[in-house]
């Protein structure tokens, strides 16, 4: 059967490439997915001050609620948590272990000679740490000596950079206003001559225990000796990380990097799917339609389904598997393009190593063939049904209906599309962008298995206007349509799922940044911005508020928490966004719209929550809730108030002395500062007595989530244009390849008298038509669930964002249909 198959391909290369080209793209994409998600279980970022630890102990990042007769729910937490630093004696005390050294880890700043502030090696982050763990890394004194309580040793990078040499006075900052220290030494990490993306500066340990702020915990344990089986005797909630993994426990993005491309490749993964699935059912739904006469005659000969079956199913095989085979190589590349990309828009951590496997190419390659032969079953399976007389017959003609199964199935993603779409408009925030892209795919598909029906709807009314005009092309194009529904379905489907998807998703994500810039600055209604590189100390509220004028001042310690419903029995855990803030500094600073209860009661044991997470969790004023801090802390306080859900401040306000030690930094993000006379000029004073601090107006404070939002709309318009590109050319694929199959309706036509203008006209007057019901049907899906998702956003109908995008869309589209239309075309008509 497989040299037959092969002898067919070989006759009918064009079909069968066309089949090759969109199942080589679908490989190339579910490869690189494929190797993004492995990467995201099992990639990592290499330990630098941890390198010379075989095994370091961290504490769990993650909350975990089992459920009953369902896979357990998980939460990752965004802050360091701490271990207790009475582990590190337990741990030394463990046989096999020679050596157990605790690690204090915190924000330290070097202020340079011009009196600012320098971030760390390659703009990375500047730690602070005992020296008593400078071995882990190790790291060893190239000149001076260990640090006394009043000194500190500096990593040679960071020397170098700033200029300072052993005996010489440099300013810290920690926490606070920046404090004076002796350099009694410089060191330098064994094997290297550097850390990556980070500085270190090595305080006596008294003194990193003091600056900390939590004297009685560490950041990680580095252990020496027997690692081997350290699980079983350490207590629940310390994970042991060896290899690779040990990055994990000394960089907070390591581990955020990881769970970006989990999720992004997550997401993502299942769109490519889907999409691959779609666009190799409609080719070689074509390629088979080409071939009807021929099956037909197989099946009047004698040849029994099976055997034709497994004939379609053998040229599928072998078509398939060596595109999957080929687009392997490819789809590395493009992991590790899409890798490098991610790093530049700042969405993973640049030292971040993908794990490479055979996993990702064997997956790719099941899934390749497995959807080309479920896409050549599903679009031979009629044919095969019928007896060989009825095929001979529908080979003679397009069917004039389509199937009872189709019918229901088209019709039933459609209603599920329509579901999707009211969803929308009840979803709140983030979650309300997750029905209104799927609802559009859904339909895109719906109207695919439809796409006769709906396009010979289109053709009927368009052929109208066709049919009245007195050119012999336009009328032959009307004529051609109508009695080609199937044909031109196929044509229009791809260029459909082009405008459509592409539309969905750029809008959906501007919208949703446009809402959250919105929200947040109308709720901002102070004066003045305080901001920092580094991030701002706490106390700087407390500095502002004594200068004449100032009438509030509230820091804005933004972190993340995860909220537990244990009633809830599908999804008991909730991440939310958070900020710590003063209650009784928010007036004249920040303004909440909704609010029932008194946030100036924040203060102490209390929590303020949105409506909608109040809700979730069945809370009313008055109730305890139980939260987990960013650092794994729980807490239960009283709620007492509520507000409407802000998409730039989330869903709980927190005391920000509560909040404050439980973040990782333990520094503000911004301080929000009411006036009722100009003091910036004192405020710029204040700002000297704090090296890196700016004053600004309160937009500024949307530049520091502009930040994040623009990274998110990069990382969806890349992964978007890839697909795109796909799709774009699966549709030249498709279109090509079916306008080349009509030669023998071109010779006739020019048997019949027609000249080869007559013939170009009537291919550009199809393609007109053509690209014109793609962009009305492309256009008119996702009016209604960017509709809907705009107004739960933002109030209004209009999805915000620029409209050349969509005209670009468009343009792209039509130019894509008519040149691969009008291209091939020529072709023939030299042909015939």
């Amino acid at each position: 059967m497989f040299s037959f198959a092969w002898k067919t391909i070989r006759a009918r290369k064009a079909g069968f490439a066309a089949a090759f080209l969109a199942l080589f793209g679908g490989a190339i994409l579910l490869t690189a997915c494929g190797v993004l998600l492995e990467s995201g279980l099992f990639g990592g970022v290499a330990a630098q001050r941890y390198s010379a630890a075989p095994a370091v102990l961290a504490a769990d990042r993650t909350i975990t609620v089992e459920m009953e007769e369902k896979s357990d729910k998980s939460e990752d937490l965004t802050e360091k948590v701490p271990l207790p630093a009475a582990l590190v004696g337990e741990v030394d005390r463990i046989p096999g272990v020679t050596k157990a050294v605790g690690e204090i880890s915190f924000p330290a700043t070097v202020v340079g000679r011009d009196n600012q502030v320098l971030p760390g090696a390659d703009g990375g982050r500047s730690l602070g740490h005992g020296w008593g763990s400078a071995g882990l890394a190790p790291f060893t004194l190239s000149s001076g000596a260990a640090p006394g309580p009043t000194e500190v040793v500096l990593d040679a990078e960071l020397a170098q950079r700033s200029r300072f040499a052993v005996g010489d006075q440099v300013r810290i900052m920690v926490d606070s206003a920046p404090r004076a220290y002796r350099v009694s030494g410089i060191a330098t990490p064994s094997g290297r001559d550097r850390l990556i993306r980070q500085s270190a500066l090595f305080f006596h340990d008294n003194t990193a225990k003091t600056l900390s702020g939590s004297p009685d915990q560490v950041a990680a344990i580095g252990v020496f000796g027997q690692v081997g089986d350290l699980d079983g005797k350490l207590p629940p909630g310390v994970l042991v990380h060896t290899g690779l993994d040990r990055g994990e426990a000394e960089q907070l993005d390591g581990a955020q990097s990881r769970f970006v491309l989990m999720m992004v490749s997550g997401s993502f993964s299942g769109f490519v799917l889907m999409i691959v699935i779609f666009v190799t059912a409609s080719t070689l739904a074509l390629v088979l339609n080409q071939r009807r006469r021929e099956l037909a005659l197989l099946r009047a000969i004698a040849a029994t389904p099976r055997q034709v079956r497994k004939l379609i199913g053998a040229e599928t095989l072998l078509v398939s598997g060596v595109a999957a085979l080929l687009g392997v190589a490819p789809g590395l590349y493009v992991a590790h393009w899409l890798r490098d990309f991610f790093v530049t828009i700042g969405v993973i951590s640049p030292d971040f190593t993908l794990s490479l496997s055979p996993v990702p190419a064997l997956a790719t390659a099941l899934l390749c063939v497995g959807a080309a032969q479920l896409a050549a079953w599903s679009s031979a399976g009629r044919m095969l049904r019928l007896k060989p007389t009825e095929a001979l017959g529908e080979a003679a003609v397009e069917p004039a209906a389509l199937g009872r199964g189709r019918k229901i199935t088209g019709a039933a993603l459609l209603a599920v599309a329509g579901a999707g779409v009211l969803a929308t408009l009840f979803l709140p925030g983030e979650l309300a962008m997750v029905p209104a892209g799927s609802s559009v795919l859904i339909a895109i598909i719906g109207i695919g298995l439809l796409g006769p029906v709906i396009t010979g709807l289109a053709t009927r009314v368009a052929a109208g206007v066709f049919l009245r005009s007195r050119r012999a092309e336009k009328f032959l194009a009307a004529h051609n349509s109508t009695a080609n529904s199937r044909r031109l379905a196929a044509a229009v489907t791809p260029l459909v799922l082009t405008i459509g998807f592409a539309v969905t998703q750029f809008y959906s994500g501007t919208t949703l940044s446009e809402a959250t810039q919105h929200q947040a600055r109308a709720a901002t209604v102070a004066d003045y911005v305080l901001t920092a590189p580094q991030g701002v100390p706490a106390e700087v509220a407390a500095a502002a508020r004594r200068i004449p004028g100032v009438t509030a001042a509230t820091p804005l310690i933004g972190t993340e928490i995860i909220a537990e419903d244990k009633t809830a029995t599908e999804e008991p855990l909730s991440k939310s966004k958070a900020y710590g803030v003063e209650g009784n500094q928010l007036t004249g600073t920040l303004k909440l719209t909704g609010v029932t209860g008194n946030l100036a009661d924040l203060r102490g044991d209390t929590v303020a929550l949105s409506s909608t997470e109040a809700s979730w969790l069945g809370k009313k004023i008055g109730d305890r809730v139980e939260l987990y801090l960013g650092d794994r802390t729980k807490v239960t306080p009283t709620l007492i108030a509520t507000f409407d859900r802000n998409l730039g401040y989330g869903d709980a306000l927190f005391p920000q002395d509560v909040l404050l030690p439980h973040t990782t930094d333990r520094l503000a993000d911004s301080i929000l500062v009411a006036s009722n006379s100009s003091v910036h000029k004192a405020l710029s004073e204040l700002a000297g007595q704090y090296p890196g601090l700016q004053v600004r107006d309160k937009a500024e404070l949307t530049v520091a989530t502009d930040a994040q939002q623009e990274a998110n709309l990069w990382l969806n318009r890349i992964l978007l244009g890839v697909i795109l590109l796909y799709v774009a050319l699966s549709v030249v694929n498709s279109l090509v390849t079916s306008t080349l199959d009509r030669l023998g309706e071109v010779r006739l036509l020019r048997l019949l008298g027609g000249t080869r203008r007559q013939v170009l006209r009537m291919f550009r007057a199809e393609s007109a038509l053509v690209v014109s019901i793609a962009v009305l049907i492309g256009s008119a899906v996702p009016v209604l669930p960017l509709a809907f998702l705009s107004l739960n956003l933002t109030g209004t109908p209009i999805p915000a964002g620029p409209p050349w995008v969509y005209l670009g869309i468009v343009g792209v589209s039509v130019l894509i249909g008519l040149c691969s239309i009008r291209l091939p075309a020529r072709r023939l008509s030299r042909a015939a």
